[in-house]
């Protein structure tokens, strides 16, 4: 016998609802003013009492987390999709570090999020420095970067896509192909060649469709 799942009630759906607009308008605060703004303004720009943002979510830390995971989960998994069409691991690879590396373009509130974060906060950024090595581990059984030194490589070429991604956002205009030459020479510490990294990066990127909201 099949049993049906029993639908959420009207209530527990508009508490998420609610939830989620409060998310999304804490995350234009943060990238408008950064973390350090106060409770109050992050109260007064969603348009709701202190009191409602702690009835949700506990305290301002517990609001800024919730932020930053929500936002971290649907890009990720937008690039995932963007990125899945490509025939090669390498090209999925260099593709999802460009459209990080335009997100200040593609979607500018939480990408200014992420800059306004990494630049006041100092986040623990190892679960993505981890992901990231594992990926080159698959690469390099594949020959497709150099095994010697892997991780200290994949960390240098971590480090340099961060310093990009925070400085296409202090720039008054997003630049892609500054962007885009920043991942070609990042390649290099991988030990990709110059000809094989500027055909990687000269690649058209897949049709980038919606980031989910």
């Amino acid at each position: 016998m099949t049993i049906t799942p029993a639908k959420p009630s009207r209530q527990i759906a508009h508490l998420a609802r609610r939830r989620a607009e409060l998310v999304a308008s804490a995350q234009h605060t943060i990238g408008e003013s950064g973390i350090e703004a106060p409770i109050e303004q992050f109260a007064a720009e969603a348009g709701v009492s202190v009191a409602t943002l702690y009835k949700h979510f506990g305290s301002k830390d517990g609001l800024l987390i919730s932020a930053a995971v929500d936002a971290q989960q649907r890009w990720e998994a937008w690039m995932v999709e963007v990125v899945s069409v490509l025939p090669t691991e390498i090209e999925k690879f260099v593709a999802a570090a460009r459209l990080v590396l335009r997100g200040i373009e593609l979607q500018p509130d939480l990408a200014h999020m992420g800059c306004s974060i990494m630049r006041t906060a100092r986040p623990d950024l190892s679960l993505l420095i981890g992901d990231l090595i594992g990926r080159a581990k698959r690469l390099a059984a594949e020959g497709a970067v150099q095994s010697d030194q892997l991780e200290r490589r994949v960390r240098l070429y971590f480090a340099c896509l961060v310093e990009e991604f925070q400085r296409q956002g202090s720039l008054p205009k997003p630049k892609p192909k500054e962007a885009d030459a920043a991942v070609e020479l990042a390649l290099g510490l991988l030990g990709v060649t110059p000809a094989r990294a500027k055909k990687l990066v000269q690649a058209p990127l897949p049709p980038l469709g919606e980031i989910p909201q």
